[in-house]
């Protein structure tokens, strides 16, 4: 009898118990102090936030989620951390839009200074971090947030003794709920199309736009909204502007020393129509290094003709000392190529002089006129084949070749359309 009242006794407490672990969430697969409910379903390796709004104040429907880098180091004077280094990070950025970067650090001194380089190139000034750990918020290039097509590498440059505890990137998913995706009547559609360059200008100079972007073939009556031009002064003052049919569309913008943005507006005329001619226009010693597009989606679409991308022509010619001799001159061009932009010039040329230079120069006419010239190659004597780059997407009609300290007699020249 006293087994048998021992025995019930033993399953009342052992019910209880289970009863008050169920109560508060301790029964098998779940966590002590988190809710089973809340956590079902959910993917072990998703870092979205589980509190029902995310840090930006959007609802949990929000398209709007953060990856988080655990870093816990230090760094010490100058120094550069790869943000997308780690595989598992990078494989979760892969085609997704950087919002913003989320930085927790902090400075030894209390007068670090860190920023966000984006392609190399940052779009702020430093920020001062200080001695006691804080979040701080990066903006990442609106232009260039895709990570793998318009985005190839993202640092963070520290100046300082650094702790760096974590990072969070902050991702905007334009597909996802709460976020207009294609076909939504209220959100306008745009297509950016963007050119990275590294051209240098002189004292003064242009880039055709017609001819980068090849507008007149390529986006007949779509409507332009804006252009944008990133560029750095190399020393002194440095303007740009957008001359449109060669009229100034508004007032010069200046360049400073470090990278700078700048946006120029057309309020959506149309190439072709309201758009017939397109340039920057830069005084000042110059590095663009960016130039961008921006369109509404739709308008008429007219690929042209397809036409040969290489002219080749045996002239047996001799020049000799000479500032400019047009190519157009010098071959039979057929009118239809004389508008074409020329990527480069190959010259199969024999030399008889030590030290003879060569050089293809871009000759610009009209009330901007301009010369600039692309790199000197310097010839050995005897039988060689010189390949010169075109410049400033120059047209062929405007090239020509330049010969100094000495004499060379060219079999034949190679043009190279794009």
């Amino acid at each position: 009898m006293n087994l048998k009242k021992l025995m019930l006794s033993s399953l009342l407490v052992l019910a209880t118990s289970l009863q008050a672990a169920d109560n508060i969430g301790w029964g098998p697969g779940s966590n002590p102090g988190r809710d089973p409910g809340r956590d079902q379903g959910r993917d072990p390796w998703d870092t979205r936030p589980t509190d029902p709004r995310d840090p930006w104040g959007n609802d949990s429907g929000s398209s709007v989620r953060d990856v988080e880098l655990q870093v816990r180091q230090y760094f010490q004077a100058q120094a550069r951390l790869d943000l997308i280094q780690d595989y598992y990070i990078r494989s979760q950025l892969q085609g997704k839009q950087i919002r913003a970067i989320t930085i927790t650090a902090s400075t030894e001194a209390g007068n670090g200074e860190m920023r966000l380089l984006s392609n190399g190139q940052s779009l702020d000034q430093p920020q001062r971090v200080a001695r006691q750990m804080a979040d701080y918020t990066l903006r990442v290039d609106p232009f260039a947030n895709t990570l793998g097509q318009s985005l190839r590498n993202l640092e963070l440059e520290m100046r300082g003794r650094f702790y760096v505890e974590k990072v969070v990137f902050n991702l905007l998913q334009n597909n996802g709920p709460g976020y207009p995706g294609p076909g939504t009547p209220s959100q306008p559609q745009v297509e950016v199309v963007r050119q990275q360059l590294n051209e240098q200008i002189q004292t003064e100079g242009g880039l055709q736009l017609f001819r980068m972007f090849n507008l007149a073939a390529e986006r007949q009556g779509q409507a332009l909204r804006r252009v944008t031009v990133l560029a750095r002064s190399q020393r002194g003052s440095a303007q740009a502007q957008l001359l449109v049919n060669d009229q100034n569309s508004g007032i010069a913008q200046s360049i400073g020393m470090s990278s700078t943005r700048l946006s120029f507006e057309l309020s959506g005329q149309r190439i072709g129509r309201e758009i017939q001619g397109l340039r920057l226009y830069f005084r000042g010693n110059i590095v663009v290094e960016e130039v961008s597009l921006e369109f509404d989606r739709g308008g008429v679409i007219n690929p042209g003709p397809v036409l040969e991308r290489r002219i080749e022509q045996v002239i047996n010619q001799r020049l000799y000392d000479t500032s400019g001799v047009n190519l157009t001159a010098l071959m039979r061009i057929d009118q239809r190529h004389l508008d074409r932009v020329v990527d480069s010039v190959e010259v199969v040329l024999r030399n008889s002089d030590y030290g003879a230079r060569l050089k293809l120069c871009q000759q610009v006419s009209g009330p901007y006129a301009t010369v600039n010239c692309g790199n000197i190659s310097t010839l050995y004597p005897g039988a060689q084949t010189v390949k010169l780059s075109s410049v400033n997407f120059a047209k062929l009609s405007e090239l020509s070749l330049s010969v100094r300290m000495g004499m060379i007699d060219i079999e034949r020249i190679i043009i190279n359309l794009r």
